[in-house]
């Protein structure tokens, strides 16, 4: 009898491992996916854009190293050779950090404050930052402002105390438009749109906007005016 409750027990045993193991393979093959799918560069048509800017400034999310952020970098150097190109990428932060958030806010602002048309995109936690930085900078002059799995209606995890601290807007007066993805799991879709602008989701994790092809010319089409809201497809 103890031979067959200890025989049961290391058959349900070896059951939750191989579970356990089959998620870490489906995670590892998603990331893998997500990576893969995004090599290349986008070509992106402009001859619909009428949007005016002369600088692009990208603001990252947490812990975000800088190789995380190339093939944005690819992309925008690309389509847009003839712009100043920003990215606030100097250091890694964590929320709670604020001398760390409060530092890259004022670099935001001291950039922003020289009145250049200016196109802000911004990634998870750098869509907080970037809004923080469109209201304090008195002479900024935003074309447009996009945030990408930014948590904007999260509040939980100590985000509205870093919130309070940056005293941070729920909006912006700039036109804005915000993503969220479906199958994010950090920053739920819903809790992703700023509320007050334009938003839509779309298929995408949250590192998916980063790394994925798809997702981030989906992005730049909308946002430099190439696919109205109701053309922006999902992914497969």
């Amino acid at each position: 009898m103890k031979k067959n409750k200890i025989f049961k027990f290391i058959k349900i045993l070896v059951n939750i491992l191989k579970n356990i193991l089959l998620i870490f393979l489906l995670i590892l093959v998603v990331i893998f996916l997500n990576r893969f799918a995004g090599t290349g560069v986008n070509h992106l048509d402009f001859e619909i854009c009428d949007l005016e800017f002369e600088r692009i400034l990208f603001v990252p999310g947490i812990s975000t190293p800088k190789f995380y952020l190339f093939r944005w970098k690819k992309d925008l150097d690309f389509n847009f050779p003839d712009k100043e190109i920003v990215f606030l990428d100097d250091s890694m932060y964590i929320y709670w950090q604020d001398d760390k958030t409060e530092e890259i806010v004022g670099k935001g602002v001291i950039i922003l404050n020289d009145n250049k048309p200016t196109f802000v995109i911004a990634h998870s936690y750098g869509g907080v930052l970037a809004k923080t930085m469109i209201d304090r900078a008195e002479n900024a002059n935003i074309a447009k402002f996009i945030t990408m799995a930014s948590p904007h209606q999260m509040n939980g995890f100590g985000i509205d105390e870093s919130k309070d601290f940056l005293e941070t807007p729920e909006d912006v007066s700039v036109p804005t438009f915000s993503f969220g993805g479906y199958i994010d799991p950090i920053v739920l879709f819903p809790l992703s749109d700023v509320g007050t602008s334009s938003h839509q989701d779309i298929w995408s994790g949250h590192s998916g906007f980063l790394f994925n092809k798809n997702v981030r010319k989906q992005v730049l089409e909308y946002a430099f005016g190439i696919k109205e809201i109701e053309e922006v497809e999902k992914i497969d």
